[in-house]
């Protein structure tokens, strides 16, 4: 009671202490929903990719950072090992594309896939087809609204010009925006039609997929190719550890700036407010309050603040989430159970940690001063 009392006898600074808590809580939860959406961004191709194991050049470790290249026709080989129920050919790389209109140089991951099976394809179709043929292509939705590309434009890469077909959503990974062909016309792109980047692996799951990795890196070792083999969890968390450490050492200072300001907020809010009350806990002590009961009062004050702060930057992160894409579709924040408690534990810290000043100052409050007066 003396708590809310106390808080609510001055609203207009319980919303500026509300605001500055909600303030960092915005910028918290904002922080972790773009480290959690780069990592669903940067991982949602292999997620969407129907393969159980990638097979890659020997050294491989993402897509972004290391280049795979592996003689075509090695398909049947693979399929031959017992555990294999189908392969599918994989071309893929980073290139320069030119835009139409503004002529303005862009850079793109071209992934040339068989439409026939689809796997290494879009799998969210936002406008017009995922059915292309040569001379076709999917483009990216964020790359498509960017620059103003409309279906049935061409795109020229190099020699080679594709009419825009289809629009996937979802295929935006960080810095790339994907853009799908079919096999025949990406080894034309990137002129190697002798060779293929990746074999996607599907399993039938007769056996251990460790098992059958160690049989196709055999087999093909045997024809003098050297291979790495990744499973699909593996190759997803490569990709997420780049993340973490292309990202990590920018973003959770940033966390931490935001947690430091929010617990500077209430802890100076409680500290001004206690010492301006600081008479009426000296007649609360003279009257035989215990320090424990002053120490109540603050906490309450704290949890109250920290409460409707918390509240309202959940509120204000949601409209942030809800209108940031319309603006900066690049930028995917993922508002999750994971960032709302993690937030929360922020929140609670700040809440326990920031009225340990004034509870100090609070603790040698001298009963005395009230008869001095």
């Amino acid at each position: 009671m003396i708590a809310r009392k106390n808080l609510f006898h001055d609203r207009g600074r319980l919303v500026i202490s509300v605001g500055g808590v909600a303030l960092s809580v915005t910028l918290v939860i904002i922080l972790l929903g773009v480290y959690y959406g780069m990592t669903t961004l940067g991982t949602n191709y292999i997620v969407h990719t129907d393969a159980d194991l990638w097979v890659g050049q020997e050294g491989i470790h993402d897509l972004w950072h290391t280049y795979s290249l592996l003689p075509r026709g090695l398909g049947d080989e693979i399929k031959s090992v017992d555990g294999v129920e189908s392969v599918h050919e994989l071309i893929g790389r980073a290139v320069q594309i030119e835009v139409p209109r503004s002529g303005a140089k862009k850079t793109v991951y071209i992934v040339g896939f068989d439409p026939t099976s689809g796997v290494g394809g879009p799998w969210d179709i936002v406008m017009g087809t995922g059915e292309i043929k040569n001379g076709e292509a999917v483009v990216d939705q964020v790359f498509f609204t960017r620059n103003g590309l409309k279906l049935g434009q061409t795109l020229r890469i190099g020699d080679k010009e594709l009419r825009i077909v289809g629009v996937s959503k979802g295929t935006f990974a960080v810095v790339y925006p994907y853009i799908f062909v079919t096999t025949g016309d990406a080894a034309e792109i990137f002129g190697t039609t002798q060779y293929v980047n990746y074999y996607l692996v599907q399993l039938s799951g007769d056996r251990p997929a460790a098992d059958v990795a160690k049989d196709i890196t055999d087999r093909l070792k045997g024809k003098g190719v050297s291979v790495e083999i990744l499973t699909k969890e593996r190759f997803i968390q490569n990709h997420k550890d780049v993340i973490n450490e292309s990202f990590n050492s920018i973003l959770f200072p940033l966390v931490f700036i935001g947690f430091i300001i929010g617990a500077a907020v209430i802890g100076l809010t409680l500290y001004t407010m206690t010492v301006e009350k600081m008479r009426e806990y000296a007649i609360l002590k003279a009257i035989g309050a215990q320090n424990s009961f002053l120490r109540r009062i603050v906490f309450e004050q704290a949890a109250i603040i920290t409460l409707l702060g918390f509240m309202a930057g959940i509120g204000l992160s949601l409209l942030a989430t809800l209108f940031v894409p319309r603006f900066a579709p690049e930028f995917f924040v993922e508002m999750n159970p994971t960032t709302v408690g993690i937030t929360f534990a922020a929140v609670l810290l700040m809440g326990l940690t920031a009225p340990l000043i004034p509870i100090r100052r609070l603790n040698k409050v001298d009963p005395v001063v009230v008869f001095n007066a």
